[in-house]
């Protein structure tokens, strides 16, 4: 497990730990009593490729196909696929035997491209000095799930008595408020999570269960709001 440095709307706070919740397992697929398994197989070769078979039999070459079947290599055809590598390719299909060099592309609201320049590397904001906090806003749970997609979800775990009654105090105040809060990083409390070096930055709502002496403390990632379609004239 890794660790969270998190203040509450009183400005305690603690470092604590943090798990990914698993989403349940999907209903098991079965057929004539057996269990389903999904394998990978080889459906094509780099020899049925549009341009091989335009270089072999011109551009023109439907007849070739319905006579022959020339795009389909008997002796690969049908193998199962167990492993896989990446393989880069340059744009003329040449095997690149180094990785080629990363770009960052910046687009606008617009999709237009905007700027292109070398990646910046993005440092991990949840485990600094200054803790992630409280933020003033603050919505009702039936509310998130209509206005935000939450992509993930990881649950704040204690580790001792004290930080029990930490987080199980801060679920409790969110629970009866029926309540997901904001929280932030960075001195102003306002920057995006990002947990790992380089990683995606979230938004992060956290969520209190209560039951008894029970709890569950969520931390809600998205970075997409939903929106309704513009109208069409």
């Amino acid at each position: 497990m890794r660790l969270i440095h998190i203040a509450d709307a009183d400005a305690r706070d603690s470092y604590v730990q943090f798990a990914s919740v698993r989403p349940s397992p999907p209903p098991t697929r079965v057929a004539d009593g057996k269990s389903v398994v999904f394998r990978r197989y080889l459906a094509a070769t780099e020899g049925g490729s549009h341009e091989a078979l335009a270089r072999a039999h011109g551009d023109d070459y439907g007849h070739a196909l319905v006579g022959g079947d020339p795009e389909l290599d008997l002796e690969e055809i049908g193998r199962p696929i167990e492993q896989t590598s990446t393989v880069y390719l340059s744009p003329s299909g040449d095997v690149l035997h180094a990785a080629p060099t990363i770009v960052e592309i910046l687009l606008g609201p617009d999709g237009a491209e905007r700027e292109r320049r070398a990646p910046v590397e993005t440092p991990s904001n949840v485990q600094e000095t200054t803790p992630v906090r409280w933020g003033r806003v603050r919505m009702k749970r039936a509310d998130a799930v209509r206005r935000l997609a939450f992509s993930r979800t990881l649950q704040l775990v204690h580790v001792d008595g004290l930080t029990y009654d930490y987080l199980h105090g801060l679920a409790k105040k969110l629970d009866e408020a029926d309540e997901l809060v904001l929280i932030g990083a960075g001195a102003s409390g306002r920057d995006p999570l990002v947990f790992q070096v380089n990683g995606v930055p979230w938004r992060g709502f956290l969520e209190g269960r209560v039951d008894g002496p029970r709890y569950q403390l969520l931390l809600r990632l998205s970075n997409m709001e939903l929106k309704l379609p513009e109208p069409t004239p």
